[in-house]
């Protein structure tokens, strides 16, 4: 992996630079594959430290940016955004290739085990029912569940239905 990191309008400490690096170099294990190369560079402008990190995989590219008032939290911060990224597409890749399909119908393809803390929890796969507003409403209040999400059938956009604390339902709808 070729490293390049650059500062601009102040000089870094070696040993900050060297923290800086190992925390570059922890992101291997988050990548699919090999990176190309890694470029970070941060600039101090007015007492403010800027760092901008890229991330280059063969086919594609990962980008995080963050201001701190220090060098190392600014890039930290980069970093963590880049890892982020790269979890979510190794974990994009990893569904595709088991023939996993994640999309709006379908949250989880099928059940599962998890363990969590030391319990085992058995996960359900379900599947996102139309529903008018009104029908949603009626279930959330016949039942003890707090929520419930479902697909508007007015306008097929995820739709959550909930209780509030001083027992009113509300209503979340997401917005394209």
């Amino acid at each position: 992996m070729q490293l390049e990191f650059n500062t601009r309008h102040f000089t870094l400490d070696d040993e900050i630079k060297e923290k800086v690096e190992r925390h570059i170099a922890k992101l291997e294990r988050y990548s699919p594959r090999n990176p190309v190369s890694v470029r970070l560079t941060i600039t101090q402008e007015g007492g403010r430290f800027e760092a901008d990190c890229s991330y280059y995989l063969r086919n594609s590219d990962f980008h995080g940016k963050a201001t701190a008032s220090e060098p190392d939290l600014a890039a930290g911060e980069a970093i963590e955004s880049v890892e982020r990224q790269l979890r979510r597409y190794k974990d994009r890749i990893a569904n595709r290739d088991k023939g996993v399909e994640v999309g709006l119908g379908e949250a989880m393809a099928s059940a599962a085990l998890v363990e969590t803390e030391g319990m085992v929890i058995e996960e359900e796969g379900f599947r996102l029912k139309d529903l008018p507003v009104e029908a949603a409403i009626k279930a959330v209040q016949a039942s003890n569940r707090p929520f419930l999400v479902f697909r508007n059938s007015a306008n097929s956009r995820v739709t959550v239905v909930y209780r509030r604390e001083d027992g009113a339902i509300g209503l979340l709808e997401h917005e394209n």
